[in-house]
């Protein structure tokens, strides 16, 4: 394991991390903010003093490319988010980010050459945090809002187009910029516990999850709370409460196959003498599979069918929105993969049950994820972490499957 490259990092990532530092309140990177920016422009007069090319784009992303030697391969894109949520942590999107720009300033040193051009990304505005969209600056270069105007994206009386202006960007924040033919590696910090669990410091990941959401309404009888029977009960929030504890024992014996949530829960009508007449909660499954989703689904409406026999209920599903897993590449895990086993670095391949910019990007280029735990599972928060040797290792694994991309594999 090349402690250079280790050493780099760290010094790359603590630059990072110091705009936005809020001490014991976490890190505050807000998309298209002072401190945002002056972090892109850091890291590019950083880059372009090693030699690379760097530029910031008209939506905020960082670009810093170091050429190939072969014009007539396909890129190679890797990158992670800069911006942050609220009160978040130092290591969410920092991480990837800062490992693409080590891994090219090492190469630069060294004087690698790489037959294929690579380009490190640092995206804009993965969290979502202005406008309740997520992934904007991943979605932007792919093509994907190129039919949007910015003018036209706003929340609280305030543009996307406004806060490009007043981050002093200018252009079309939603031109295309990605090769069809090239591919996209993105690594990132789990977010979750499984790699903890499981005492492994790497994670290659199979697929992003996809996502049903549902709204679910249970009606049953509204009545006195004290003079109706309890075998004369039509309670809907007791049918409620035993479907969606159905819905959990399920997911639980399905550990790591899917999960299931209610998040939000709303009785009718809400007095504490009076028997709920109506509840309407939400639901979301996620999984790598659809069938795996449909298939909960199917077995949730069962339990609803009992549960309406059982209470004298009447109960609704309705489908708000779908979100498709979004499976990587075999051939760039198989290059993770041999990476993993020529660095003797232990492994799994695991689910991402998290959204990031490699979402995106799997929908137009080949694309592969590298994890490392999270120390106790936390994530978007202050005390989110990760251990030194699990990147150490993890940094060796990226370094060596870049390389053999660069080289044409």
């Amino acid at each position: 394991m090349d402690t250079t490259l280790f050493s780099l990092w760290k010094s790359i990532f603590t630059t990072l991390a110091s705009y936005g530092n809020q001490g014991t309140r976490g890190m505050e990177r807000l998309s298209w903010s002072e401190e945002f920016m002056k972090a892109q422009h850091t890291l590019m007069e950083m880059t372009q003093k090693e030699g690379l090319a760097s530029e910031i784009d008209a939506m905020g992303n960082l670009w810093v490319t170091l050429e190939g030697t072969d014009k007539s391969l396909p890129p190679l894109y890797i990158g992670s988010h800069v911006d942050t949520v609220p009160s978040g942590g130092a290591f969410d999107g920092a991480l990837g980010i800062t490992s693409a720009l080590a891994i090219l300033i090492h190469w630069k040193r060294t004087g690698f050459a790489p037959r294929r051009t690579v380009h490190a990304i640092g995206f804009a505005e993965e969290e979502g945090t202005r406008f309740g969209l997520c992934c904007l600056g991943s979605q932007a270069i792919s093509g994907e809002l190129k039919d949007r105007d910015p003018e036209s994206i706003q929340k609280g009386g305030k543009s996307l187009a406004q806060w490009l202006r007043e981050a002093g960007l200018s252009g079309n924040p939603f031109q295309p910029r990605l090769d069809a033919k090239g591919a996209f590696l993105e690594f990132h910090i789990e977010q979750g516990g499984t790699l903890e669990a499981d005492g492994l410091p790497l994670g290659i990941v199979s697929a992003i999850v996809g996502i049903d959401r549902f709204i679910v309404t249970v009606t049953g009888q509204a009545n006195h709370a004290g003079t109706t029977e309890m075998k004369l009960r039509h309670d809907a929030l007791a049918a409620a409460s035993d479907s969606i504890v159905a819905l959990y024992k399920r997911a639980l014996a399905h550990n790591r196959k899917y999960v299931a949530t209610v998040g939000e829960l709303t009785v009718t009508p809400g007095a504490a003498n009076v028997i709920p007449g109506k509840v309407v909660f939400t639901l979301e499954l996620r999984s790598e599979t659809l069938a795996t989703m449909e298939a909960a689904m199917a077995a949730f409406r069962q339990e609803m069918g009992r549960v309406e026999k059982t209470y004298g209920v009447s109960a609704s599903i309705e489908k708000l929105d779908r979100i498709d897993p979004v499976p990587m590449n075999d051939h760039l895990m198989e290059i993770f993969e041999k990476a993993a086993e020529k660095e003797q670095v232990p492994y799994e391949k695991m689910p991402s049950w998290a959204g990031h910019d490699a979402m995106i990007m799997g929908r137009h280029l080949p694309t592969a994820m590298l994890f490392v735990p999270s120390i106790g599972g936390i994530s978007h928060s202050p005390k989110e972490s990760t251990d030194d040797d699990a990147i150490k290792k993890a940094l060796s694994v990226l370094e060596s499957a870049m390389r053999s991309l660069g080289e044409g594999a």
